[in-house]
């Protein structure tokens, strides 16, 4: 009984703080189907490019209450772009097309989008970070 109670204010809270990963993640990758193939935690195969691995790389929590609910979360996500051939201009444009998508949903860009030197030199990879702090009550929704 009591993990079904543990997991019923789980789930309140998770509800409540506005922060779905996979609802996060379907709406990242429905914006960005035209310039792009999307995934998350996978190597990109040179046929899938250009390709945005989409990572959660944080999701801590802060202003915790008495009885250990969060009343916050701090999610940082960073991305990954991937294209071929050197080719840079194309990252660069898939990274900033990204970038748009994140700040439109209040993500702040802490890093990035820069390029980063890649264990293959024919893949060019662009990575950048964004975060956000999802209070209680706040919802994922498209600001501008």
């Amino acid at each position: 009984m009591k993990k079904s109670i543990r997991n019923d204010r789980e789930r309140r809270w998770y509800k409540s703080t506005g922060f779905d990963w996979n609802t996060f993640y379907s709406l990242f990758q429905a914006k960005m189907k035209d310039v792009c193939t999307v995934g998350r935690y996978t190597t990109p195969k040179l046929t899938t490019f250009p390709y945005c691995d989409v990572e959660l790389s944080d999701i801590s929590g802060g202003n915790y209450d008495l009885v250990g609910n969060e009343g916050i979360q701090k999610v940082m996500i960073t991305l990954n772009v991937y294209c071929n051939n050197y080719d840079d201009a194309t990252c660069y444009d898939v990274s900033m097309k990204a970038k748009e998508v994140m700040l439109s949903y209040g993500f702040e860009c802490t890093v990035g989008p820069i390029k980063i030197d890649n264990m293959d030199p024919a893949v060019a990879r662009w990575v950048a970070r964004y975060k956000r702090t999802f209070g209680n009550g706040d919802v994922l929704k498209q600001l501008h």
